[in-house]
């Protein structure tokens, strides 16, 4: 019989506390770091979609039976992955190993003009999860996102919706 070695176990198989300190984010307005490169992308940042299995083969949001149109928040995805593509092809972007970005979100019409001011440059903690939207560049920018290794991502409120990534 030809048995196949069994695969040994790399982890410590405890669990351990370091008493250090926490990490501590500043929540103050951002400020651009002009000393890095950076590319900005002309485009509201979307979050990922979760695709069905049905979503393979409807492809026209316009279908004369409802049965068989594609979802709009599908249209709507494939759409921003399209436009963001051709504008990093129109800048000459390629995303590397790693993945530095900020997502502007724009602040809805019904706030204030004294409440968008305040809250222009801080963090969103509204939806979409800064995770998906990473999930969403990464998907439109790399053939095989796997191979990213590095990634730190913020959303922020702004006037206009933009995606800035650093070099």
């Amino acid at each position: 019989m030809n048995m196949k070695p069994r695969r040994v176990q790399n982890s410590l198989g405890v669990v351990a506390i370091n008493e250090g300190h926490s990490l501590s984010l500043p929540i103050g307005k951002y400020n651009l770091d002009y000393n890095r490169k950076f590319f900005i992308f002309d485009i509201i940042p979307m979050g990922a979609v979760r695709m069905t299995h049905s979503d393979r083969w409807k492809i026209n949001p316009n279908h004369i039976d409802p049965k068989k149109r594609q979802r709009k928040c599908v249209s709507k995805y494939f759409s921003f992955k399209t436009l963001l593509q051709q504008q990093a092809k129109e800048i000459g972007f390629v995303l590397g190993e790693y993945l530095d970005a900020v997502y502007i979100i724009p602040m809805p019409n019904s706030w204030s003009e004294k409440k968008k001011k305040m809250m222009n440059g801080l963090p969103c903690k509204t939806k979409p999860d800064c995770d998906n939207i990473t999930k969403a560049v990464k998907d439109a920018l790399k053939n095989n996102d796997g191979d990213v290794w590095w990634e730190k991502a913020e959303k922020r409120w702004g006037f206009k919706g933009s995606i800035i990534l650093f070099l």
